[in-house]
């Protein structure tokens, strides 16, 4: 595993992750993973692990982003998904068969947080009550979701893309302007349009406050993107 520098885990570490899973514990509980955990850099692109592997941790994006994907019959790639930068990935591993169901490669230049599966899970047991805030965490998460599911149905393409935009920013992922912070084939699958659509999509929104330049995306109307966001679906811009 082609990894660097490797450091304890902080409660500062995990206070900045975005993952539900910790967003209800409090210092004190958060404080009670801080022994169970390391961050470790990654000077370039490695494997970290494979589908079938044994499920012996779960990891957090601290900064850079990982692949997750699986092989097509003829051996390429296929990408699952793109962890970015806060969120968290296999935990759910830990509480099924155990196995990691696909494969995993951390990028060049990125910070991951390892949490050891098995001491993890000891916690839970020997702390129900912190187990308790982190489900209930979960289940809000869920709820979230649904909302959004809803929202990806009652609104355009353009709309959802608009919104993501608006959502990096109030979540302080992306100033607004330069290069976004995910990959835009992660931003396609998220808002559910064809990866080929949404550099043509983001070209088309200057009349909605966004410009594109290649990688250089601007918000230049900052205003005028959420009142399209809030558009009707019959009377929204087509963009796509």
């Amino acid at each position: 595993m082609n990894s660097g520098k490797q450091r304890p885990l902080t409660c500062d570490d995990l206070h900045q992750l975005q993952t539900p899973l910790f967003a209800r514990l409090s210092c004190e509980e958060l404080a009670v993973f801080v022994g169970i955990g390391q961050v470790r850099h990654y000077d370039d692109t490695a494997p970290l692990f494979w589908a079938g592997d044994d499920a012996d941790a779960f990891y957090a994006v601290k900064s850079g982003c990982v692949h997750l994907f699986i092989l097509t019959p003829e051996g390429a790639q296929s990408l699952v998904t793109e962890i970015p930068s806060g969120h968290s990935f296999a935990e759910a591993a830990l509480f099924g068969a155990g196995e990691y169901p696909v494969n995993a490669e951390v990028q060049a230049d990125s910070d991951l947080i390892r949490i050891d599966g098995p001491a993890f899970l000891k916690i839970l047991r020997d702390n129900p009550t912190i187990g308790l805030r982190m489900l209930d965490s979960l289940l809000a998460y869920q709820t979230f979701l649904i909302h959004e599911i809803h929202h990806l149905k009652a609104h355009s393409p353009g709309q959802r893309l608009a919104s993501y935009l608006l959502s990096l920013l109030e979540r302080q992922e992306w100033q607004g302007y330069g290069r976004l912070p995910v990959r835009k084939q992660f931003i396609a699958s998220r808002i559910g349009i064809q990866p080929e659509s949404l550099s043509r999509a983001l070209r088309r929104m200057e009349s909605v406050g966004v410009t594109c330049d290649g990688d250089m995306v601007v918000i230049t109307d900052e205003a005028l993107l959420r009142r399209y966001c809030s558009q009707s679906e019959d009377v929204s811009l087509s963009i796509l």
